[in-house]
C-alpha cells in the first residue's frame, strides 16, 4: 500500500515572486500523518515562506539537519521559536568545524553552524549514529555515510574540517540522508540528501545497501556540482540510470550548468527545486 508523501520547498536559491529566497535549502515533508522539517536555510526566510504558504511550523513533529553547514542550519532558532516540542535529529558528528575554499578558488573561510546554536538548543537535539541507520518515525530513516575514503572528495572540493590548529579534508561524517518508504513493503524509497557532498553514486549505493530489496523512486537535494567538470556531472547521470532512479529533484548547490547537462542526459527525469513549490512524491 502506498504511503502519501508531499514536499513543500520552503526556501531555495532561485528567486520567486512574493517569497523569500536565499542560498540555502529547507523542505517541509508531509509523510502520512507525520510532519517533518528538513533543514532551515540560513535565516528566517523559510519561516516567513511557511507563513505565506499556510504551513504551521508549530505542528511539525520532528526536524532533521542534513549536515553541519550554515546555509542549512542557521535558521534553526527561528524554528524553535515557533515550535516547542519537535526534536531535531542531527548526526553525532555535527559540530562547529566546517571550512571551505570554494573548490579551491578562495581563501579558507568558515561555513559551519552558527556560533552558539548547538549549545543554545542542546535540550532539543537528538544525535543519530554515524555507523548505522537511525529510524526517527515509522517508515522514516537517517542513513549515514559508511563509505571509506570520502576525505578524497573533500580534498578535491576544498571542503575542510578544523582539527586543532589544522584544516583537514572533510570526510562528511556529519552528513546523512533522510530516507522515506513510499510503500509499506519499503519497495520504493524517496531519498533526501540536501547537498550530496559524498556524491549521488555513493549515496545511492549506501541507501540500497541499507535497504537491499528496495528501489529509489525519487532522489531529492542539491548535488554540489557547481565546480564539477562535465565528466563528473555525467558520472552522476550514469548513476541515476544505473540505479534506475525515476525522478531527480535538484537545485541549490547543483549549479545551472550542471542542471542543464543532467537534463540533456536524463530527459524526463530531472525536476528543478523551486521555492514555494508543492511536489507529490
Amino acid at each position: 500500500m502506498a504511503i502519501g508523501l508531499g514536499m513543500n520547498v520552503l526556501v531555495e536559491n532561485e528567486p520567486v515572486a512574493g517569497l523569500c529566497t536565499e542560498h540555502g535549502l529547507s523542505l517541509h515533508l508531509c509523510y502520512g500523518s507525520t510532519s517533518i522539517l528538513l533543514d532551515f536555510g540560513q535565516s528566517d526566510a523559510f519561516a516567513r515562506n511557511a507563513n505565506a504558504l499556510g504551513i504551521d511550523l508549530s505542528r511539525v513533529d520532528l526536524a532533521v539537519l542534513s549536515h553541519a553547514h550554515y546555509d542549512h542550519a542557521d535558521g534553526m532558532g527561528f524554528f524553535f521559536d515557533r515550535n516547542e516540542h519537535a526534536p531535531l535529529y542531527l548526526s553525532e558528528a555535527c559540530d562547529q568545524s566546517c571550512w571551505s575554499t570554494k573548490g579551491r578558488t578562495a581563501d579558507a573561510h568558515y561555513i559551519g553552524i552558527g556560533e552558539g546554536l548547538l549549545e543554545r538548543y542542546r535540550s532539543r537535539l537528538v544525535t543519530a549514529s554515524t555507523t548505522r541507520v537511525t529510524t526517527v518515525a515509522p517508515g522514516v530513516h537517517l542513513v549515514p555515510h559508511t563509505t571509506p575514503g570520502l576525505e578524497a572528495l573533500g580534498q578535491r572540493a576544498g571542503m575542510l574540517l578544523r582539527k586543532g590548529n589544522a584544516l583537514v579534508p572533510d570526510g562528511f561524517a556529519h552528513e546523512m540522508s533522510l530516507v522515506a518508504e513510499l510503500d509499506e513493503g519499503a519497495c520504493d524509497l524517496a531519498v533526501f540528501c540536501s547537498c550530496s557532498h559524498a556524491g549521488l553514486p555513493v549515496i545511492a549505493h549506501e541507501v540500497l545497501a541499507a535497504f537491499p530489496s528496495s528501489h529509489i523512486a525519487a532522489f531529492v537535494g542539491g548535488l554540489h556540482l557547481v565546480h564539477a567538470t562535465d565528466a563528473e556531472v555525467k558520472q552522476v547521470a550514469d548513476a541515476v540510470l544505473e540505479y534506475d532512479i525515476e525522478r531527480l529533484y535538484t537545485g541549490h548547490c547543483t549549479g545551472n550548468k550542471a542542471m542543464g547537462l543532467l537534463d540533456e542526459c536524463l530527459t524526463g527525469r530531472v525536476y528543478p527545486l523551486r521555492t514555494g513549490e508543492h511536489i507529490r512524491l
